[in-house]
């Protein structure tokens, strides 16, 4: 990354039935009602993106065993809980938190999403509830549903303006399979990665590599952006997270005592706690989220200390950087070319920046300074903006919220419309975090179920292929 040093990123996915959302944090937010709207704004009055619009999805999805009311499901499938129990360390931030001045606020998806308070999950019964879970499994006798695993897609049949059908490797064998209507959800880092091996795409792109241009769509890859995250990080006086005894007897006894009883450590998510706030002005929306994890992470490095400690990870929530995607050659096995350009706006380092000296102030508020020892990173020598913005272009990891390269709109650098059909061609749409114009202020998992449920909803509808 250009921005970063020179530094490489590390991307997870997941690799197995319900994607990134089997293998993610768990952490359900909706995000602010503006993120929506700006995806109406994309759209114009050819489709109904609006917070408004989405809001009824979200329902539809939520099974809220705290909440209820406007903002809530209760009925939905996808079970959502707080954590069971929370660190004694995170109850120290919530306090910290408010002693600055941030508003406990119990519920983030409500009213108002400004405050600190404990993490809403999707999660039940101290269990993933992951879109496999609560959609397919329950589906998988259905005569109509086939479920291939160890299939690798290597490109979308496209015969004339048309989606026929797929080609895929399953055993070593190529297969294709055709249908009425063809449907990518294989996320915003492979979609239109499959895309660009199947003809459509950049121009430029597809001959460099040699691929025949079925359809010309010059923002297939485009509009690359993703959360970047930097820690502040402290040592406490003694242990009060989830590191009492962190070896692999420790580790046995953790699960034995989740098995037996669904608690202990093996029963939280690691992130128990968040804080959603605007350092630059207070009352307004935020632009930053922070969760308070009770050990110390250096995410940049892959790593967890073993002395106790917290680590209060600081999220841009609306980055103004954008990248992009481009093949790597046109090889189907071969990985995407990702290049997000983290922190290639300044205003994103703005924001960063002042996050981080935010987030400062809590380690020194009364409830917490007692608890721990003085800053380890960013650390009492870096003060000037000079040096902070160094140590967060030496320590940004991103939140695995890649979206955006198959964006919606009706510009020439849109690559679905308002249905999330694939401008230029018939019976093929997207439906997954690619297609957001902008990425939602917040954990992503929610919103792209909701988008899903929305585009599952508009095929059934719409006869039109």
């Amino acid at each position: 990354q250009r921005h970063l040093g020179g530094r490489r990123i590390p991307l997870v996915q997941g690799r197995g039935l319900g994607g990134s959302g089997s293998i993610n944090a768990m952490v359900w937010v909706l995000g602010q009602p503006r993120d929506y709207d700006s995806w109406q704004t994309a759209v114009g009055n050819t489709g109904n993106w609006s917070f408004a619009d989405m809001l009824p999805h979200f329902r539809a999805l939520e099974g809220n065993e705290i909440f209820a009311g406007p903002s809530h499901g209760t009925d939905g499938p996808i079970k959502v809980s707080q954590p069971l129990a929370i660190a004694p360390i995170n109850r120290a931030v919530l306090k910290a938190f408010q002693q600055v001045g941030l508003p406990y606020n119990p519920d983030y998806n409500g009213r108002q999403q400004r405050g600190v308070g404990p993490c809403q999950l999707n999660m039940a019964d101290a269990e993933r509830c992951s879109s496999a879970r609560a959609y397919l499994h329950p589906a998988e006798k259905r005569p109509n549903l086939t479920v291939r695993t160890d299939a690798l897609v290597t490109r979308v049949i496209v015969e004339g303006d048309r989606a026929v059908g797929v080609e895929l490797v399953h055993s070593g064998v190529v297969e294709q399979v055709f249908g009425t209507e063809i449907v990518l959800s294989a996320g915003a880092l492979s979609t239109p990665r499959l895309l660009m091996l199947s003809g459509i795409g950049p121009e430029a792109e597809l001959a460099r590599h040699g691929i025949p241009l079925k359809v010309r769509s010059e923002g297939v890859g485009d509009n690359l952006h993703d959360h970047p995250e930097v820690p502040v990080i402290a040592q406490s006086h003694s242990e009060m997270g989830y590191l009492k005894d962190s070896s692999l007897f420790g580790a046995f006894k953790a699960g034995l005592r989740y098995i037996g009883t669904k608690s202990g450590p093996a029963a939280s998510n690691g992130i128990e706690t968040v804080a959603h706030f605007n350092p630059e002005f207070p009352e307004e929306e935020p632009t930053v989220q922070c969760f308070h994890a009770p050990v110390i992470a250096r995410r940049a490095l892959g790593q967890l200390d073993p002395e106790p400690g917290l680590t209060l990870e600081n999220v841009v929530l609306q980055p103004k950087s954008r990248g992009r995607l481009t093949l790597r050659d046109a090889d189907p096995r071969s990985m995407a070319l990702i290049d997000p350009d983290y922190l290639a706006h300044p205003d994103d380092m703005r924001t960063m920046l002042l996050g981080l000296r935010y987030a400062r102030e809590v380690l020194s508020a009364p409830a917490l300074k007692e608890l721990l020892k003085p800053e380890l990173l960013p650390g009492a020598s870096v003060q000037s903006d000079a040096d902070l913005t160094a140590y967060a272009r030496e320590n940004m990891s991103c939140m695995l919220h890649p979206v955006g390269t198959c964006r919606m709109g009706t510009d020439d650098g849109a690559v679905v419309d308002a249905s999330l059909r694939v401008h230029g061609v018939r019976a093929l749409r997207v439906i997954d975090a690619s297609i957001m114009p902008n990425i939602v202020s917040g954990n992503t998992n929610a919103a792209v179920m909701a988008l899903a449920h929305k585009g599952a909803e508009g095929m059934l509808v719409d006869t039109r292929v």
